[in-house]
C-alpha cells in the first residue's frame, strides 16, 4: 500500500473542488492507502515566503532565499509549520494536487505552498532534479476544476491547451522534483453542470483512482538527455508528414481509433511532442507529426507502429537545431 498526500487549495468546503479531493481520499482509503490530506485554509497556511521561513539566519543582513534555504536545510532551521509540511511530502509515495483553474494556474495558497515547502537543499538542487530528484520513483497528480468546458482549451480555440497551463506543475513541479506526473483528472466547467453530471463525474474519478497505481506516468526528458556544456537535448526532432496512399474503407474507419490511442500513448511515452492533421475526409489529406527521436531509423521503427502504416505513406525530415 502507498502514502498519499492529497493538498487541496479551496477555501469553500461545500465546493465541488473540495468534494473531488474527499472523494479522492475517501476512494484511496478504501484501497488500504494511508492518506494523509493538507487542507490548506482550514490549515490557515500563509502563502507569503519570507524570513518566517527560518528559525536562524546564514544572512540576517540580506535575504537570499536559496542561500537561507540551504542553510536552513543543512541546520534543521525551518519554521515548524513548513518542517510539517515538507515531512509529508517527504513521507508520501504518491502526490495530488487538487485546486480550481484559476487565471490559468493554480490558487496563490497552492503556489506559496510550493514556494515555501520546496526548499533548495531539502528538496533540489543542482543535479539533485528532474530523474535524480527528491520525489524520484513517486507519481504525482492534478485532480482540478475549471470554469469553461474542454472544448474552450485547445490549439484552435479561445484558451491555451491544458497541457501548456499545467506544464509548469506537471514539468516545473512535479518533474523537476522527481515525481512523475500522471494525466490530470479534470473537472469540466463543474459550477454550470447539473447535479446529476456532478455525480457522473465523481463516479469517473473512482473509477480512475482504482486503477491510478498501474497508469503509466507521462515520460518527460530526462536531465541526463542534455549535453552539460550546451544544455542542448541529445535527441533531435523529426518531421513525419503522413500522406494516404490508399481509399478510406471500413477497416481504415476501424483502425483510426486505435490510431488514436497509439498517437496518445506516443505523447505520452514522450516521443511524440505535437500533431497536426486536415479534415479526416479531405481529398488531399495530410497529417504532421512533431517528434523526439534520436535518429531517423527510431522514427522509422516509431511510424511502423501506427495501426494505419498500410495506408499511409510516411516524409521524415530532420529539424534543424533552432527549430
Amino acid at each position: 500500500m502507498a502514502n498519499i498526500l492529497i493538498v487541496h487549495a479551496h477555501h469553500e468546503p461545500q465546493s465541488f473542488s473540495s468534494a473531488l479531493a474527499k472523494t479522492a481520499a475517501e476512494t484511496f482509503a478504501k484501497q488500504g492507502h494511508e492518506v494523509v490530506f493538507s487542507d490548506l485554509h482550514a490549515l490557515g497556511f500563509d502563502p507569503v515566503s519570507d524570513r518566517r521561513n527560518f528559525t536562524a539566519a546564514a544572512d540576517a543582513a540580506y535575504l537570499k532565499q536559496q542561500v537561507e534555504e540551504a542553510h536552513a536545510s543543512a541546520h534543521a532551521g525551518f519554521a515548524p509549520e513548513l518542517e510539517a509540511e515538507m515531512r509529508k511530502v517527504e513521507a508520501c509515495d504518491f502526490l495530488v494536487f487538487s485546486f480550481p483553474l484559476w487565471w490559468f494556474g493554480m490558487p496563490a495558497i497552492l503556489k506559496g505552498w510550493v514556494d515555501r515547502v520546496f526548499a533548495y537543499g531539502r528538496f533540489y538542487g543542482r543535479g539533485h532534479w528532474y530523474e535524480n530528484g527528491s520525489g524520484r520513483g513517486k507519481r504525482a497528480m492534478v485532480l482540478m476544476t475549471t470554469g469553461g468546458g474542454a472544448e474552450m482549451y485547445g490549439r484552435r480555440s479561445m484558451h491555451p491547451p491544458l497541457e501548456a497551463i499545467l506544464a509548469p506543475v506537471h514539468h516545473g513541479i512535479f518533474w523537476f522534483n522527481g515525481f512523475s506526473p500522471l494525466p490530470p483528472f479534470v473537472a469540466w466547467s463543474a459550477a454550470h453542470g447539473s447535479d446529476a453530471d456532478r455525480h457522473s463525474v465523481l463516479d469517473a474519478l473512482r473509477d480512475r483512482l482504482r486503477g491510478v497505481m498501474e497508469e503509466p506516468p507521462r515520460q518527460l526528458p530526462r536531465a541526463g538527455d542534455f549535453d552539460p556544456e550546451t544544455q542542448e537535448d541529445r535527441y533531435s526532432r523529426f518531421m513525419v508528414t503522413l500522406r494516404r496512399t490508399r481509399e478510406v474503407d471500413p477497416r481504415y474507419e476501424q483502425l483510426s481509433g486505435e490510431q488514436d490511442r497509439e498517437l496518445e500513448a506516443l505523447r505520452r511515452e514522450g516521443r511524440l511532442l505535437g500533431s497536426e492533421s486536415a479534415a479526416r475526409d479531405a481529398a488531399d489529406w495530410r497529417c504532421y507529426l512533431l517528434f523526439r527521436e534520436r535518429d531517423p531509423a527510431s522514427v522509422e521503427t516509431t511510424c511502423a507502429r501506427l495501426p494505419l502504416k498500410d495506408y499511409l505513406d510516411f516524409e521524415i525530415v530532420a529539424l534543424g537545431r533552432e527549430n
